[in-house]
């Protein structure tokens, strides 16, 4: 997979202990405190079928987080809606809301897979109003950047300019799936990333995705994690051990 960005754990404030002990008090009872760098990430994802796709990129991830040796959990909500754009999500008005109910660490932002080469004005306006929104409840924004149709693959140089170049406008992240997909593919070109409509994943699609995402929120190798994923009835998502 390509090198991408990773982020900065902040510790969490150290209080002092007190420098005398209390008097006529047989036991305190302290609560337990859970480290920052221990307590699971909260990610909101918001998107389409793209994000949705195979179980949900939530639970994709999360199981990945889960297998990480010594690492963070994941916590997730996924506000998708088949061939949504950030335009209908603002005007839907259900992202915002749970935008603003806040806690979150990052807000994982997927515009519709052609938008940016047929209306980049309007995905970026939207954008823009949703980072704002981020900001406010201090989470950070993560573009989830998308591939090119198996039959289109000159569409990836676009989509490569529209989220890089928002990303830096807006001093986001990207998770830069498209990017990894054309290089997984460049390398095995008969490896099946796409399903028979040319432009939804297969299960090594959004595993591979799943793989991008966990280097982009815990700046850590998705190397050695396992190939086999559940959700939490048992019921497989992706299998890839025979590959």
């Amino acid at each position: 997979l390509l090198s991408l960005v990773a982020f900065q754990v902040q510790a969490a404030d150290k209080v002092a202990p007190p420098t005398t002990a209390p008097t006529n008090v047989s036991r305190i009872k302290v609560p337990a405190v859970i480290p920052a760098a221990r307590k699971p990430l909260r990610v909101l994802f918001i998107g389409n079928s793209y994000t949705f796709f195979n179980g949900g990129m939530g639970t994709l991830v999360q199981s990945l987080a889960a297998a990480g040796k010594g690492g963070r959990g994941l916590e997730y909500v996924e506000v998708t809606k088949g061939g949504q754009t950030l335009e209908g999500h603002w005007a839907d008005g259900k992202a915002l809301a749970q935008i603003r109910k806040g806690g979150w660490d990052y807000v994982v932002l997927q515009e519709h897979s052609l938008r940016p080469l047929q209306d980049r004005a309007k995905m970026y306006t939207y954008a823009r109003k949703f980072d704002a929104e981020i900001r406010k409840v201090g989470a950070k924004t993560v573009f989830y950047e998308t591939w090119a149709r198996k039959n289109r693959p000159e569409m990836q140089s676009g989509l490569d300019l529209a989220y890089t170049g928002l990303a830096k406008e807006v001093a986001a992240m990207v998770a830069p799936a498209g990017m990894a997909w054309q290089a997984v593919l460049k390398v095995k070109p008969t490896l099946s990333l796409h399903i028979a409509d040319l432009s939804h994943p297969t299960p090594a699609g959004s595993y591979l995705n799943a793989c991008v995402f966990y280097e982009t929120l815990f700046g850590k190798s998705p190397e050695g994690l396992p190939r086999t994923i559940r959700n939490k009835a048992g019921k497989v998502l992706v299998d890839l051990s025979e590959s």
